[in-house]
């Protein structure tokens, strides 16, 4: 059978580690009987969820969808995604992206091809607290949209909302030190926005989500979810 890139890649580890006196030959036999088992946990946990989506989606699919070049290439982002992660909040998001790319044009939850895209990448290269941090910000506003007694509010209203780095540090229990580096991944790719953002390093300054950012969970954290 034809080794992949990733068989040789683990190989060549598996090979520079067992040379180290005491812990290397152990460390190496774990890497090789764990790795793939994990890999493929991850495959058929992201399958699961997928074939979930899929089947509550029913009708609003079109399936001739896999056909298009643009389903091929963000397919092959969401796998690899796929394969690196354990993480139940990536794997979700992956494999909505991917149901979102095959509902039929004119669905109000269908995102273009461009946001899918950007999403992608954010979903690979975002670290899982960052995610926590962004799911724990929309879950927030979404309580004060429901405190309101107004639940069709509007987003870009609600979103004006702030947040400071303090109130998330005791939401989420990260450090204020954490949350500042995880928020400011999420606001590379704009899925939060900084507020006043001083100069000196402290915990002050102010958080508002972005549309993005509440699609983001909207359409791949909590798609299928309960």
């Amino acid at each position: 059978m034809k080794k992949s890139v990733s068989d040789h890649a683990l190989a060549i580890v598996k090979a520079g580690i067992s040379v180290v006196p005491i812990c290397g030959g152990p460390l190496a036999s774990l890497i090789g009987d764990y790795v793939p088992t994990a890999t493929q946990r991850s495959i058929e946990r992201a399958m699961e969820l997928l074939g979930e989506r899929l089947a509550s989606l029913g009708d609003r699919l079109d399936i001739e969808s896999v056909k298009k070049d643009e389903f091929s290439e963000l397919f092959k982002s969401c796998y690899l995604s796929i394969v690196r992660t354990h993480q139940e909040e990536k794997l979700r998001a992956a494999t909505s992206l991917i149901a979102n790319m095959l509902l039929k044009n004119g669905d109000p939850d269908k995102l273009s091809y461009r946001e899918l895209d950007h999403y992608a990448r954010c979903v690979d290269s975002l670290s899982i607290g960052a995610i926590d941090v962004l799911a724990k910000t929309y879950s927030m506003l979404d309580r004060k949209r429901s405190q309101t007694g107004r639940p069709n509010v509007r987003w870009d209203q609600l979103i004006q909302e702030r947040f400071s780095v303090q109130i998330l540090s005791r939401q989420t229990g990260f450090s204020p030190d954490l949350v500042m580096g995880l928020l400011s991944e999420l606001n590379a790719l704009y899925l939060v926005h900084l507020l006043d953002r001083p100069g000196e390093r402290t915990p002050d300054f102010g958080v508002q989500l972005t549309d993005l950012g509440v699609k983001f969970v909207v359409h791949l954290l909590q798609a299928g979810a309960e």
